[in-house]
């Protein structure tokens, strides 16, 4: 072994090369392919071409290079005699490898075929590391062993320490090997290496990988994804926890890593697929890893072909892609692939990796993430039978009398009691149009096959609210990325009646439709319906009408504290946001069921709506009133007449505490006031509105005591004159009505009494009337 080792760390007798072999090409007469190359299968065997992927080896079961090492006696043999025989005819030169990479399997078959080359044998413990790297090979990193012992943690650990030099390896690596070798006889002793083996250099830093391994879950995407198991449209899936990890760490550690943490996942099976991003490498550009463990059942046909597709027409560094001979004998297309998969590599078709691309690539993690999220989607399988919409966005009305306007224009009038339910009398006839004095109007024109309602609040605030049917079964990812595209584009806004009143209406507060649907789900034909959080995102995306992307999943955080409202029977799950709600059907059959239409919770929803805007515009409002008493001294004196309806149309009729007899109907409204801050939003127009009626207090007494300071003592300066101007005259000379000076003092006074608190006594009146 020490022979072995000698040899393949001296540069001028064995020359190591990472150069990737085009399609086709052969080893040269001292080279040796080790990982690499590709042959098609109609081809005769090379037998210096030992790699696994290779038809040759893949046809017996080869599973690693190593293994196809131990399987090529012969071939080594044969090509031992073939080196002394050039070494007697005086060709010299170094024996060249050719690997892809410093890996495990690259390493450890490049040290038993020289072991082989010299010995005409294989040590005693090449068996038991040819089937632990097998293992490691296939991705069955629950063979590993644990992190912090194995070979496999312990080898690249080392490898990061000393690292390859062109692919040559270091000498302390080499040593582990043989040590390995030399100590080993069974690959289970290989899941737990004694601590002699294991440097302490190496053991520290896997102590700090692992560290680092838990600190960088923290920012990693942790979801569930849908893996088919087989290639037909309609075949059965598998749910699997999916990690999308950004690290600098080695890829196979954090396989090894991700695969054995059960805490973090939801299945309690560790993590199946993960993306790692390692951009630290001069040449790596943007190099990731796809991998699905192929013990577990489960296929990736067309995945690379669709990431090879993504790549486009350029290669990382800007220069044009190329096309050409296929690498493999099943790749479906004709790129430079840089991306691989084993599907490629045998006629079974089977696909359950894909590995890191070649030659790097120009997309992004995100760009990677979100391709994979979209095509193995969780939502994809699960069925939508029935779903019935309303998107309501809130508006200013522009011009006067918004009821003539919208007649004059086609609309109706409508009357919602008939949807009332267990709502109180007095919020039927408050709020849904009950009779001609409602504070809420109603209006409807049905134009295009759609809808529009538009809901007439006080003070100009109007609600347009547009209802959408579907009976057609559509799936659940489907669904949200169509009502996400309704809800922040412009189609609704293209509609006839929409665009009529577009002169009318001034778009308030949220630039996007708010959303509330009742959705009925098949739970039987649903691949699963459970608490993932996946899933629980495409119900917060169904529920707030944004797009279903790894960008918008609520976190965890905002997972556990969601606004989930369920009734006793567990089959209706509410789903309440800021930007809507969904009411969710959970059915064990496809049955029929009741029709979906706009009832109670569609009008809480409009209701809770209404009263949010209207609370916010009466805000403003009553700030603008306050500014303009700040500014205007004389404005204290008149009443804020513009927010009387709007203050008494928000707090009539028990509207901010229940609206009905039925606890679960009062639970979900209490619910919508929570998530708009509805209670905290009275308590605030409250206390302005006490601050506002203190100030005009303020203003008002400020104001009586100027009268009383400047007309007192005019009064009584005139009053003083007049007394002493008039005492010695008869009472009947000089003034009309027989009067003395001393009651034109007396008149003076009264007058001014009159004068200054009769105006204080009416304006009291007044204001409080007003208030």
């Amino acid at each position: 072994m020490r022979q072995a080792i000698e040899f393949l760390s001296r540069e001028g007798q064995v020359e190591w090369s990472t150069e990737k072999p085009a399609p086709g090409v052969e080893p040269g007469p001292r080279e040796l392919f080790l990982t690499v190359g590709a042959r098609g299968e109609a081809m005769p065997a090379h037998p210096r071409m030992l790699s696994w992927k290779l038809p040759q080896w893949a046809r017996r079961a080869a599973r690693s290079s190593t293994s196809v090492v131990l399987m090529a006696r012969a071939e080594l043999d044969a090509f031992a005699l073939e080196l002394k025989r050039q070494e007697t005819e005086g060709v010299t030169g170094p024996l060249v490898l050719r690997i892809h990479e410093a890996t495990l399997d690259g390493i450890v078959a490049a040290l038993l075929a020289m072991y082989r080359l010299f010995h005409a044998q294989f040590p005693e413990g090449a068996e038991a590391l040819s089937e632990y790297v097998d293992a490691w090979e296939q991705g069955q990193t629950e063979l590993a062993g644990e992190y912090e012992r194995a070979l496999g943690p312990v080898f690249y650990g080392a490898l990061r320490l000393w690292p390859s030099r062109k692919g040559r390896p270091a000498r302390e690596v080499l040593e582990l090997l043989a040590a390995v070798l030399e100590a080993v006889r069974s690959p289970s002793e290989l899941t737990r290496l004694p601590d002699a083996l294991i440097p302490s250099p190496v053991s520290r830093r896997l102590k700090a990988d692992a560290l680092l391994y838990r600190a960088e879950l923290s920012r990693a995407q942790r979801v569930q994804l849908d893996i088919p198991l087989a290639e037909a449209k309609d075949a059965p899936v598998r749910r699997v926890d999916a990690l999308f990890l950004s690290s600098f760490q080695d890829v196979s550690v954090l396989k090894l890593l991700a695969r054995s943490d059960t805490e973090h996942t939801h299945y309690g099976q560790g993590f199946d697929f993960m993306a790692i991003h390692a951009p630290q490498l001069e040449t790596a550009y943007y190099r990731h890893t796809f991998t699905l463990a192929p013990e577990r059942a489960g296929t990736l046909v067309g995945l690379a072909q669709q990431l090879d597709t993504l790549e486009g027409d350029r290669l990382p560094d800007g220069s044009p892609r190329a096309r050409g001979t296929r690498r493999f004998e099943h790749q479906p297309n004709d790129y430079s692939d840089p991306w691989y998969t084993d599907g490629y590599t045998s006629a079974g078709g089977r696909a359950t990796l894909v590995a890191p691309p070649y030659a790097g690539t120009r997309l992004t993690r995100r760009e990677l993430w979100e391709a994979l999220w979209s095509r193995f989607n969780v939502g994809r399988n699960v069925p939508v039978l029935r779903a019935h919409t309303v998107y309501a966005r809130p508006f200013l009305w522009k011009g006067e009398q918004p009821e003539r306007e919208l007649l004059s224009r086609g609309f109706r009038r409508r009357n919602l009691s008939d949807q009332a339910g267990t709502f109180h009398p007095a919020v039927i006839q408050s709020f849904l149009g009950d009779s001609q004095e409602a504070d809420v109007a109603h209006h409807e024109l049905s134009a295009e096959g759609q809808t529009v309602h538009v809901s007439v609040y006080p003070n100009r605030l109007v609600v347009v609210w547009i209802e959408r049917p579907r009976t057609e079964e559509i799936s659940l990812y489907a669904l949200a990325q169509e009502q996400a595209a309704l809800a922040e584009g412009r189609t609704l806004l293209e509609l006839a009646p929409m665009k009529e009143l577009s002169p009318w209406l001034e778009p308030l507060g949220s630039e996007r439709w708010l959303v509330y649907g009742a959705y009925r789900i098949s739970r039987s034909r649903s691949s699963m319906l459970d608490d993932s959080r996946a899933m629980q995102g495409l119900f917060h995306a169904l529920a707030s009408g944004t797009v279903p992307t790894l960008e918008r999943l609520p976190s965890e955080a905002a997972s556990e504290s969601r606004r989930v409202l369920r009734d006793a029977a567990g089959e209706t799950e509410h789903w309440l946001t800021p930007t809507g709600g969904a009411r969710l059907e959970l059915l064990l059959d496809a049955e029929e069921g009741a029709p979906l239409r706009c009832d109670q919770d569609f009008l809480l929803f409009l209701l809770a709506t209404g009263q949010r805007y209207s609370a916010f515009e009466i805000s403003r409002r009553m700030a603008e009133v306050e500014q303009r008493y700040r500014t205007s001294r004389w404005q204290s004196l008149r009443p804020a007449r513009s927010v009387r309806s709007d203050v008494m149309m928000f707090t009539n009729s028990l509207w901010h505490s229940r609206v009905g007899e039925d606890p679960d109907l009062n639970a979900r409204y209490l619910a919508w006031h929570s998530i708009h801050g509805l209670q905290e939003t009275v308590a605030a127009m409250k206390d302005q509105a006490s601050e506002l009626d203190q100030y005009k207090r303020d203003q008002f007494d400020r104001m009586v005591g100027l009268l009383v300071f400047v007309f007192l003592p005019v009064s009584l300066a005139c009053g003083f004159f007049s007394g002493a101007q008039f005492q010695e005259l008869s009472p009947s000379v000089g003034i009309p009505g027989a009067t003395t000076g001393w009651f034109v003092f007396l008149g003076y006074t009264a007058a001014f009494t009159v004068l200054v608190f009769g105006t204080v006594a009416a304006a009291r009146l007044l204001s409080w009337r007003r208030r």
